[in-house]
């Protein structure tokens, strides 16, 4: 296993500090927050920091990515059809999974302690995040079977109408509708 970074072994308030830092400086000004970090009593390579401080805009800037793609779901979602809203759920499932297959990459970085932790934790919400999909594909063919019923109801009402304007008799109506897979009543 690869060794620790430098800034893991700091305390977390100070990492916390640094992270704040680093926002506010647009994450620049690397040897500043070096010289910051010896001025607490650490010393901390200009390079570990960069390294640091890239992973953490990377991180940053993957969430907000996800929370414009959630905001754009919700937004879809608002004026969307019901095939529409299953297809946006589908959607919102697959970037929930992204989520949480990034969550194992981190739990990689941790002691054997901490991963043991975690993986029961991820383990969940993936597990949780199926059922989710499990119940959006039902529901989404039920609906389908419900419009495809609406459908041949339908198509039977327009049939039987142009039918009887035809003369076809009451028995030819009944048929046609059985043909149609409309249950006679």
């Amino acid at each position: 296993m690869a060794p620790r970074p430098a800034i893991a072994l700091l305390p977390a308030a100070v990492v916390e500090q640094l992270n704040a830092r680093l926002v506010d400086q647009a994450f620049s000004d690397y040897d500043g927050l070096t010289s910051w970090l010896q001025e607490q009593g650490y010393q901390i390579s200009k390079t570990a920091v960069w390294r640091h401080g890239s992973n953490l805009q990377a991180k940053m800037e993957k969430s907000m990515a996800r929370a414009r793609e959630r905001m754009e779901i919700a937004k879809a979602l608002r004026g969307a059809s019901d095939d529409e809203k299953a297809a946006l759920m589908e959607a919102n499932e697959m970037v929930a999974m992204d989520q949480i297959m990034d969550m194992f990459e981190e739990v990689d970085g941790l002691e054997i302690a901490d991963r043991m932790a975690a993986i029961p934790k991820l383990v969940r919400a993936i597990a949780d995040l199926n059922r989710s999909a499990i119940g959006s594909a039902k529901w989404k063919r039920e609906f389908e079977a419900e419009i495809r019923k609406l459908e041949r109801e339908e198509s039977a009402r327009l049939a039987t109408t142009a039918a009887k304007a035809e003369g076809v008799s009451e028995q030819g109506v009944l048929r046609i509708r059985e043909a149609l897979g409309i249950a006679v009543s």
